[in-house]
């Protein structure tokens, strides 16, 4: 799941592995609230060169944090955020998504806990 040598031109990211849930493969909402990509998009980053795959999966990367400002109660959603940032190389971005994710689900241990978790799992910490 997490490449730790990926590199957004590495053809080895896609927008699908970038914002997939942790536990999954890209969500399939019915809505605009769709976090992840649809099989259509997916099929067009494979004919992308690596810059305007990259282009595309930041793209993406941004809408979900923009999501999340609006309601962060969806822990899959930092989650994924976290992940995301990681797979860019965005160490900074990803500490400050993980703060951020505690601030929004402050009160919801549980939900803390599988942050940190993450947090841990990727080797951010400290």
């Amino acid at each position: 799941m997490y490449d730790p040598n990926a590199t957004p031109d590495n053809p080895s990211i896609t927008a699908d592995n970038a914002l997939a849930a942790p536990s999954a493969g890209p969500s399939v909402a019915a809505d605009n609230a769709r976090v992840g990509p649809t099989a259509d998009q997916i099929a067009v980053a494979q004919d992308m060169t690596p810059q305007d795959r990259a282009d595309m999966i930041r793209t993406m990367v941004e809408r979900l944090a923009q999501r999340l400002t609006q309601d962060g109660n969806d822990v899959e959603g930092w989650l994924r955020l976290i992940r995301a940032y990681v797979v860019l190389g965005e160490r900074d971005k990803a500490l400050g998504a993980a703060a951020r994710a505690r601030q929004a689900l402050a009160g919801a241990d549980d939900k803390v806990r599988r942050i940190d978790a993450l947090v841990k799992g990727l080797g951010l910490e400290g």
